[in-house]
């Protein structure tokens, strides 16, 4: 078995959202095959040291935090020294000092995020010791998506980091042992981008299927609404565009066909203008909430009305695992291995996607078959045990070069 240090961007713990629900499952998976595992990640808080505790008893592993200076000041030294925001927003100084003594005992380095480069680059890593990096998503093209649909001066800050932030990853295909994006898209993308790509694995996400499943007996609802639903971060900027997108353009004509129609935000930290959106007749936001699995429960369509996006969207794989129909963009179902009108329903015009909602609406039957094949794709081909073999298969690469 490996002795592995997985360097994280933040604290997987809890798994509510994407980037920790993907750590904490490999972290999960790995500790279960008996890999001896240590966590060094940068913190922000008192709050992100407590779910530090949690995860270290949770899994019965080593966690060590390493607080980074105040956000203002990293983000001046990354302009001051030409860096990208993203990797000195999670550099710290005391956390490569760690990671440097802690070094010769370890048999393979893991990080979670391309912004991690730094650590490896700087400890100068000798052969004995495998490098692998998870980029997820190509977040170099995410950048260049918002400074697209942005004006100045952020703009020119998102393109900035776009150029830097491929920097990075270029560095990294041609200097780590593997590397993993999270779908075939993504690796295409890079493949695209860059010349190194030899090393470069697709690792998908999976779903645990005791946190995301069809209820038993569909909740009878005392004022037969019909519900639309999205979950997610609601101040992060993909989702807000695509929440403010669907009720600015489609809302209104569904509301007017659908007397009924109710649409559930649910989701931790919403922006005001999420928030005022509760102002509008149907539409219900949350914050955030203990347990999202019963607005799931209750969800006759889940929307995902993305304008950007990169990677996979976990919350699309999760309203599949519930059997719950999707009407999605292109760009929120990208990533994921379904038949357009089989496991899910894309639409890309705010024309297309009140059609479609409102043949949903109208169409139980359409709802249950859709539904019913997404939950048969995601036992097939999304469960964690089916997706991590990518990383196994890297990891007992280290120990057959060693042993």
């Amino acid at each position: 078995m490996a002795n592995i240090v997985v360097i994280a961007h933040r604290v997987p713990y809890p798994p509510n959202k994407g980037e920790k629900l993907r750590t904490f499952h490999q972290l999960e998976h790995l500790q279960k095959k008996g890999h001896r595992l240590e966590v060094l990640v940068p913190c922000e808080s008192s709050e992100d040291e407590f779910l530090a505790k949690q995860l270290a008893e949770h899994l019965n592993i080593k966690v060590s935090t390493f607080r980074l200076a105040p956000t203002i000041i990293r983000r001046l030294r990354a302009l001051v020294s030409g860096r990208s925001i993203s990797e000195v927003n999670f550099y710290s100084k005391d956390l490569a000092k760690a990671l440097k003594e802690d070094v010769h005992n370890v048999d393979v380095v893991y990080c979670t995020a391309s912004s991690l480069a730094p650590y490896v680059f700087s400890q100068q890593l000798d052969l004995s010791h495998r490098c692998l990096m998870d980029f997820m998503d190509v977040d170099s093209d995410k950048w260049a998506q918002f400074a697209n649909s942005a004006s100045f001066p952020l703009r020119y800050i998102y393109r900035r980091e776009s150029k830097l932030v491929q920097k990075l990853e270029r560095d990294v295909l041609q200097k780590f042992d593997a590397s993993f994006v999270i779908a075939h898209e993504e690796k295409a993308l890079m493949q695209r981008l860059f010349k190194h790509t030899d090393t470069l694995h697709v690792l998908a996400n999976g779903i645990d299927k005791s946190l995301f499943f069809p209820p038993i007996e569909k909740p009878k609802q005392d004022d037969q609404r019909f519900h639309f639903f999205f979950a997610g971060v609601m101040d992060y900027k993909p989702n807000v565009d695509a929440v403010l997108w669907f009720t600015e353009n489609c809302w209104p004509s569904i509301r007017q066909s659908i007397p009924n129609a109710h649409f559930t935000v649910a989701g931790m930290n919403p922006t005001s203008s999420i928030q005022q959106l509760s102002n509008q007749e149907g539409i219900e936001v949350t914050g955030f909430v203990n347990d999202i699995k019963p607005f799931f429960d209750r969800a006759d369509v889940f929307v995902a009305p993305f304008l950007i996006a990169r990677g996979v969207q976990n919350k699309v794989l999760q309203a599949m695992a519930c059997a719950i129909p999707v009407l999605s963009t292109s760009r929120g179902l990208e990533g994921i291995a379904y038949e357009d009108g089989t496991h899910a329903i894309s639409a890309n015009t705010k024309e297309d996607f009140i059609d479609k909602a409102l043949t949903f609406a109208k169409n139980k039957e359409l709802r249950e078959r859709i539904g019913q094949a997404a939950l048969a794709l995601i036992n097939q081909t999304y469960t964690w045990e089916s997706v991590l073999p990518p990383l196994y298969e890297q990891i007992a690469h280290e120990q057959k070069a060693k042993y």
